[in-house]
C-alpha cells in the first residue's frame, strides 16, 4: 500500500469516526487500491462506509464537509469516491440499493448527494460484491461479515451498464480494460482489477493488440491511443463482450461460450 494512501485512509476514518461515533460500523476500501493496479496518477480511491442506522441531514452535511475540506487532500489524481450505506442494506441489498451519502471529488469536479430512502445507486451492487470478496477494512469488522453477495444476475447487469457508461464517458484504456474485467467475470466469476483482467483477456483474444495497447497506457508505459481508429477498435472489443452478457447471464459462470470472437 502507498504511504500517502495509507495516511489519507487513516485521516478519513478518523474524521468519520469523530463525526459519527458508534454509528460508524465500518469503512472499506474497494476498487483498484484493494484489487491491485492502483496508481496515484491514474486511479481514484473507492470507499464504502457502513452506518448502523439512517443518518439525519445535518449529520450527513457535516460528514460531507469533513471529506471535502481542503486540508484533507486526496493523493489520487482522479479523487475520492465514497458512499455511505446502512448495515441493513449492505447485509441484504435490494436490486437498487439506497445510500445515505455519496461524495465524489473526481476529474469532473466535486459533487455530493445527501441520499436518503429515495436515492438509489445500482453501482453499489458491484461495490458490495468486490468488498465481500476482496475489500480491505480500514476500520470495522471483516468485509465478509458485513456485505452480502448480490445475485449474480444483478452483478452482471451492472457490469454491462458500467461498460455502456465507459463507452460514453471514458477513453481507450478504461473502455478496453473494463471490458476485459467484465469478460473475466462472465467466464470465471472473478471480480479483479483492470490490469489483471487485461492480462487474463490478452491470452484469450484472437488479436491481443488492443488489449496490449490498453495495458501499456494503464501502466504509464505509452500514451493512451486517442485516434478515431483506435477508439473504434476499442468500441468493437467492448461490443464483443457486451454481446455475450445475456447468454452468460442465463448459463452462469464457467461458460466457455462467454469468450468473445
Amino acid at each position: 500500500m502507498d504511504r500517502a494512501l495509507d495516511a489519507y485512509l487513516e485521516r478519513v476514518a478518523a474524521g468519520m469516526a469523530s463525526t459519527l461515533g458508534p454509528a460508524l460500523a465500518g469503512l472499506y476500501l474497494h476498487g483498484s487500491a484493494a484489487l491491485g493496479g492502483w496508481s496515484a496518477e491514474r486511479s481514484d480511491i473507492d470507499l464504502l462506509g457502513v452506518v448502523a442506522r439512517p443518518l439525519g441531514r445535518r449529520t450527513k452535511q457535516v460528514v460531507a464537509a469533513r471529506l471535502l475540506h481542503p486540508t484533507l487532500a486526496c493523493p489520487a489524481e482522479r479523487g475520492l469516491e465514497l458512499s455511505l450505506v446502512t448495515a441493513s442494506v449492505a447485509a441484504a441489498p435490494p436490486r437498487r440499493p439506497p445510500f445515505e451519502l455519496h461524495v465524489n471529488t473526481g476529474l469532473e469536479g466535486v459533487k455530493h448527494h445527501l441520499g436518503g430512502p429515495a436515492a438509489v445507486d445500482p453501482d453499489l451492487l458491484l461495490y458490495f460484491a468486490v468488498c465481500r470478496r476482496s475489500g480491505v477494512a480500514v476500520t470495522g469488522a471483516p468485509p465478509g461479515e458485513v456485505f452480502a453477495e448480490p445475485p449474480r444476475a444483478w452483478v452482471l447487469e451492472q457490469a454491462a451498464e458500467e461498460l455502456h457508461w465507459a463507452l460514453r464517458h471514458e477513453g481507450f484504456a478504461y473502455r478496453v480494460l473494463t471490458a476485459c474485467r467484465a469478460w473475466r467475470l462472465l467466464v470465471d466469476d472473478v471480480l479483479g482489477s483492470k490490469l489483471d483482467g487485461g492480462e487474463w483477456a490478452r491470452r484469450r483474444a484472437a488479436d491481443p493488440a488492443v488489449v496490449d495497447a490498453a495495458l501499456a497506457a494503464q501502466r504509464g508505459l505509452a500514451p493512451p491511443p486517442d485516434a478515431a481508429a483506435d477508439l473504434a477498435a476499442a468500441d468493437r472489443f467492448v461490443a464483443t463482450v457486451l454481446h455475450r452478457f445475456p447468454e452468460a447471464n442465463r448459463r452462469g459462470p464457467g461458460n466457455p461460450e462467454g469468450v468473445p470472437r
